[in-house]
C-alpha cells in the first residue's frame, strides 16, 4: 500500500492539478467532482458523519475499450490525507460512466478532495489531468 500512496502523495507535484471541467488528458474525459447525498442529490453543505458521494462522469472517447482505475483522495488543511479509495473497471468505446466514493468526514475543518483517473494501480499512468475542488465541513 506505501507505494500507492506515495505514487499519489507526489502525483499532484509530477502534473499540475486542474480544477473545472471537463478536462481531456488522451480519449477520457472526465468532469469536476460533485459532491451528492446518498440519493444523488447534489450538497451545497457538509457535516461531520454525513456521507459524501463524491462523484464524476468518465466518458471514453477512443474507438475501443479502456480500462481505467479511478481513484479519490481526501486531504486536511494540513494536507494530511484523510480518505484514499478507488477502483477500477473498463468503458467501451463513446460510453460514459458516473463514478462515485463516498467519503464521510470525522472533524470539521477545510478539505481538498482530488480525482485521478489512472490506467491502472500498478502503472498508474494518468488518463486524465488530476481534478480539485475544495469543501467546507462544519
Amino acid at each position: 500500500m506505501k507505494p500507492i500512496y506515495l505514487a499519489i502523495t507526489l502525483f499532484p507535484l509530477i502534473i499540475s492539478v486542474t480544477p473545472n471541467a471537463p478536462r481531456a488528458f488522451g480519449d477520457i474525459t472526465l468532469t469536476a467532482p460533485k459532491m451528492v447525498n446518498t440519493t444523488g442529490q447534489e450538497l451545497t453543505s457538509f457535516q461531520v458523519g454525513q456521507q459524501i458521494g463524491i462523484e464524476s462522469t468518465l466518458t471514453n472517447h477512443a474507438t475501443s475499450e479502456q480500462k481505467f482505475t479511478y481513484l479519490i483522495q481526501v486531504m486536511n488543511k494540513d494536507s494530511a490525507t484523510e480518505y484514499l479509495e478507488g477502483f477500477s473497471a473498463s468503458m467501451v468505446s463513446n460510453q460514459s460512466f458516473t463514478a462515485s466514493q463516498v467519503w464521510i468526514p470525522k472533524e470539521q475543518g477545510q478539505y481538498t478532495i482530488q480525482v485521478y483517473v489512472w490506467d491502472s494501480l500498478t502503472s498508474g499512468i494518468p488518463l486524465t489531468h488530476v481534478l480539485q475542488t475544495q469543501i467546507a465541513v462544519n
